[in-house]
């Protein structure tokens, strides 16, 4: 194991920012890279004006704006159709994350991403790069013979229309679960693999989001070190998680390409620490990395 497949691995990292967190960023150039995907997430009480606003702000400082479209948020084709279509126009939006979203009763017609991708909405608005959900640890309302059919049909989509299809993963507190994943789908997975990190933030705050967002084995890891009330205000940083995952991408044939970063708040934090792996500025350790603060 050596630096570079870290680096590897890190390189070309995408993260999520929001409007809320847009007004007291100055410059987005001063955290990312030029090109970085910046996704958006469809935040409840935030209107769709305001997303498109930020995606154009994102264009207009060389990102790549990377809007949620959520399935279940979205109340007809007639609001879908024209929420992409000013997305494309007005904020030069050639990427998205589709989604079913975490909502149990749907505000319209649609029920998951299947139904976005399958009915054409990307195609006719010239949209080909396109990411979908990925589930390592399961999801709390689906089972697993539907996720698996959903892998199959996301692969069947991107056969037939030539899109740029790709697996983007909820976030896990380790690695060992979506190793797990990305072995058992791989006879009908040919979709490149971007696996979801929690950004550096506090125990207490990723408790929180883990708990909403229904993640599995992983959190009841993560639990067990977090329990002191010491240890849920010290900020944590998923480098145990990164190392194996660069490791297992460096011994074996899979499809994991990169890392997506969800930093609940502490972008600034975690790009901080990206910049710091990318230039090789880390050393191993036991139980992960250790990078000068």
């Amino acid at each position: 194991m050596d630096k570079q497949s870290v680096r590897n691995l890190v390189d070309g990292y995408s993260i999520e920012t929001t409007v809320r967190e847009a007004a007291r960023i100055e410059k987005y150039q001063d955290l990312v890279p030029k090109g970085t995907s910046m996704y958006i997430p469809h935040v409840p009480g935030v209107a769709r004006e305001d997303t498109v606003a930020l995606a154009a702000r994102l264009k207009k400082e060389d990102m790549d704006p990377v809007p949620h479209i959520v399935a279940r948020r979205t109340e007809s084709a007639a609001v879908r159709d024209d929420f992409l279509k000013r997305r494309v126009g007005d904020a030069g939006v050639t990427r998205v994350l589709c989604v079913a979203g975490d909502i149990s009763a749907p505000e319209g017609e649609f029920e998951s991403a299947l139904q976005s991708l399958e009915r054409g909405f990307f195609e006719r608005h010239g949209i080909r790069k396109i990411g979908v959900a990925g589930h390592p640890e399961g999801h709390k309302d689906v089972n697993e013979a539907a996720l698996k059919d959903a892998v199959v049909r996301k692969n069947a989509y991107a056969k037939k229309t030539g899109a740029d299809l790709r697996l983007v993963t909820q976030f896990s507190f380790v690695a060992e679960p979506v190793i797990a994943w990305d072995k058992a789908i791989a006879p009908i997975n040919t979709l490149p693999i971007y696996i979801g990190l929690p950004g550096l933030a506090k125990a207490s705050t990723l408790l929180k989001y883990a708990l909403d967002c229904g993640v599995g084995p992983s959190l009841q890891a993560f639990s067990k070190h977090a329990t002191q009330l010491s240890k849920l205000l010290t900020v944590s940083a998923p480098d145990a998680q990164l190392v194996a995952l660069a490791k297992y991408r460096s011994e074996n044939q899979s499809k994991i390409q990169g890392l997506h970063f969800f930093p609940f708040g502490g972008l600034k934090r975690t790009t901080d620490w990206l910049k710091k792996l990318a230039a090789g500025e880390f050393e191993f350790t036991a139980d992960g990395l250790d990078v000068p603060s």
